[in-house]
């Protein structure tokens, strides 16, 4: 009751900052060979004399607010004559068409170096936008792999035999992450231990990252954050891409891409990827593999139409198939065939398949830009079959999504809104060794969204979202976010709200399954799922921004607090060295995050990238002795201190190319709490804390033309590893082995090189 409270004064508190300035919203046209008028997107509106601008969306609309004094709107496009409208009202809806330029003019040159990590001073929402620059910097093999040279999302692996890499956000581990794709479900269920390495690093064309509760429209879903990946469509222009890319620890893949407008109305964009592990590898000696042999395939196909009565949509098809071998070696199972007991090598099996169609349906009404709809809809099969040692875990995942929106304003554009309803349903087929949790999860929502933006400094939006699960009966997320610009260069956001998910703990916790321990269920919902409570968790953030110039360079710094506070948790107990103890929150839990983070040209192509993270994550957990009794611990492998810095230099050959790319990365992690080992022999015991490390990696990149680029990289420079990171190796049947306690890498420097081809076709 006190946040809601606290939710219903801060609304109040907004809807007295008025002021009276406002927003002009509109279109930008040209005519075609047909005469027809054509949105013209990413076209750049600003107005005459001051630093307020914008840029048209896809659709070639804008909307953008009035600074005090402002009256003539500049509008430019490369090849399009620009133009001066003076504006008479504020709230005026324009429409602005280009012409052409005459053929016969000298080329002009248009330079603006973009940046390849930014945070929108526009957006009420504390939104990073990592574009593909950004993720050239590194590998980049998957989603996971994608945040190595940025400080918002942490990566670990999660245990020493699958290779498995996840993410966190706000200290918290990532299912508590909602991961869409382009605004849809992306990364949820099943697919929470191995979705992120889904979704090719070379398919996406940017990433947005959200901390902290995002918008209802999306889902009740996100608690730490939100991360949107956008993949490569036909509205980024025809083009042909290939990428291929070998690493020391015997991973090589290939993706190819094709996207192609096929008439004035479709077009249509094929993805594939592949990768295979041919080779093992054990760095540490300890007769495991240090990743696991595998092979996926990945195939994506989408089209997507548009006509010029305002309607547009796609429809799409997903499928991907993977198979992973790991645990002991070859040599090791021929070199000790007749010592190995009659359980014989340990070993782990994963098999996955998945099959998605998916689609988007809009329209907007004619005459009224700013009112719209859309339908969103999903259909998918995911399918794992799996074995740890002598363990089995099969799940089928069928899940079902549909999302309606409808959009507009409120008298006038500072006041809109975005309404609609959803359907997510969830029908899980799980058996974990001779227990079966099988289920039907049904969740009907619907949500109203309103935004009020009354002039350039100020925004707020303020959503209600209600739902209905069959397990757990009705529940409310109501969220706000606010947005203040104290001047031109610095702009504060603060935001409130609560998200909910279901417990699907075996299959987010899958690493675990890597051990002995045995899972104990222990929660006392006898109606709930494992029989354990919805998780739900209050967020509560701040963030200021702030852009400046020094030494005619630009740069800006961020900061950002934030604490989620668990009202129900999931809580999943390794205290004791042979079980996993699974049972509702009993007591307290939560988060506290700040961080700081500066950016800058150091000097002409030189961009730092400095940031320090705190971190603070705490949970109850149950007493050894008395379960009544609760003890307040750190969540395990948590570091309390990180510091970043990234350093990205460019070399220019010509003036739309760069020639040679280096990028230089650094992290230092502090200590971090591990689970207790006191129940284990005294040889396999480990220390409580961690020692602290640094990573060091970096590529060079050489762009041969504008086709053709080459790149070599290393990670983990310094060659740091986990000692010792199975416990009890030598018998991995035995009571006390378990290969999930990992807090640092597990192999050592890794080298790779790889190449990229793209074959991009001019728009005429």
């Amino acid at each position: 009751m006190k946040y809601i409270i606290l939710v219903l004064l801060l609304l109040q508190v907004g809807s007295h900052l008025l002021f009276s300035q406002t927003e002009v919203s509109g279109a930008v046209l040209y005519e075609n060979s047909k005469g027809r008028l054509e949105p013209i997107p990413f076209a750049n509106v600003y107005w005459q004399g001051t630093n307020y601008g914008t840029t048209t969306d896809t659709n070639g609309l804008f909307r953008i607010a009035v600074p005090e004094g402002a009256k003539y709107l500049i509008t430019s496009f490369i090849g399009y004559t620009s133009d001066t409208s003076k504006i008479a009202s504020n709230r005026e809806i324009v429409s602005i068409s280009l012409k052409k330029t005459s053929s016969n003019i000298g080329e002009v040159e248009i330079v603006y170096r973009r940046k390849a990590s930014e945070m929108s001073f526009i957006n009420p929402l504390a939104t990073i936008t990592m574009n593909e620059k950004e993720l050239f910097k590194a590998a980049c093999c998957n989603l996971s792999e994608s945040f190595e040279t940025n400080p918002a999302v942490d990566v670990n692996f999660t245990d020493a035999v699958t290779g498995t890499k996840q993410i966190r956000m706000l200290g918290l581990n990532g299912p508590y992450t909602m991961i869409s794709r382009e605004n849809m479900p992306g990364i949820r269920g099943l697919g929470n231990s191995f979705g992120l390495s889904f979704i090719p690093g070379v398919w996406i064309s940017s990433i947005q990252v959200t901390k902290g509760v995002g918008s209802v429209v999306n889902g009740y879903e996100s608690i730490a954050g939100q991360i949107n990946v956008e993949l490569v469509k036909p509205d980024q222009g025809e083009q042909t891409f290939a990428n291929a890319f070998l690493n020391l620890g015997g991973r090589s893949e290939v993706n190819f891409g094709h996207t192609e407008q096929i008439t004035e109305h479709v077009g249509t964009t094929l993805l594939l990827h592949g990768n295979t592990r041919l080779f093992e590898v054990d760095a540490n000696d300890d007769n495991f593999r240090d990743f696991p042999l595998q092979n996926q395939i990945n195939v994506l196909n989408r089209w997507k139409f548009k006509s010029d009565q305002g309607l547009m949509g796609q429809i799409g098809i997903h499928f991907l198939k993977e198979d992973k071998i790991g645990g002991h070696t070859e040599d090791h199972i021929s070199d000790n065939n007749n010592k190995l007991n009659w359980r014989g090598p340990y070993r782990i099996n994963i098999d996955t398949e998945s099959t998605e169609l998916f689609g988007k349906l809009g329209y907007v009404f004619s005459g009224y830009k700013y009112k719209s709809m859309g339908f969103l809809w999903s259909l998918k099969n995911h399918k794992q079959n799996s074995t740890f040692g002598e363990r089995d875990f099969d799940v089928t995942h069928r899940s079902g999504y549909a999302n309606f929106i409808y959009q507009s304003i409120i008298g006038n554009s500072n006041h809109q809104f975005k309404t609609g309803a959803s359907f997510v349903y969830d029908e899980y087929d799980e058996r974990f060794e001779d227990q079966r949790f099988d289920r039907v999860e049904r969740i009907p929502g619907a949500f109203f969204e309103y935004t009020f933006k009354p002039n350039a400094n100020f925004t707020m939006v303020a959503g209600l979202r209600g739902d209905y699960h069959n397990y757990y009966g009705a529940f409310a997320s109501p969220r706000l976010h606010l947005r203040y610009a104290l001047n031109e260069t610095t702009v504060l956001r603060a935001l409130a709200g609560s998200g909910q998910r279901s417990p699907t703990v075996l299959m987010e916790r899958q690493s675990l399954m890597a051990s002995s321990r045995a899972f104990n269920f222990s929660g006392d919902n006898v109606d709930g799922i494992y029989g354990l409570d919805m998780e739900k968790a209050w967020n509560f953030g701040f963030n200021v921004s702030k852009s400046f110039t020094l030494d005619y360079r630009e740069g800006s710094i961020h900061f950002d607090v934030y604490r989620t506070q668990f009202e129900n948790q999931v809580v999943v107990d390794m205290e004791n060295s042979y079980e996993v103890n699974i049972y509702n929150l009993d007591g307290e839990s939560f988060s506290n995050t700040a961080q700081l983070q500066i950016d800058y040209e150091l000097i002409k192509f030189l961009d730092i990238r400095l940031a320090y993270r705190w971190v603070q994550v705490q949970t109850d957990y149950r007493s050894r002795n008395d379960i009544t009794e609760t003890t307040l611990l750190q969540q395990p492998y948590t570091p309390e201190h990180r510091f970043f810095v990234n350093l990205g230099y460019e070399t220019k050959k010509t003036i739309k190319e760069a020639n040679w790319m280096f990028d230089f990365t650094t992290q230092w992690f502090s200590e971090q709490r591990i689970p207790s080992t006191q129940d284990n022999f005294v040889e396999d015991r480990r220390e409580e804390e961690s020692p602290n490390f640094m990573l060091l990696s970096g590529q060079i990149t050489r762009n041969l033309n504008k086709r053709w680029a080459v790149y070599a990289g290393v990670e983990n420079l310094l060659n740091f590893r986990q000692d010792e990171p199975i416990i009890d190796s030598e018998n991995p049947f035995s009571n006390e082995f378990d290969a999930s306690m990992v807090w640092g890498p597990i192999f050592g420097r890794n080298i790779y090189a790889g190449f990229r081809w793209k074959l991009k076709k001019e728009k005429m």
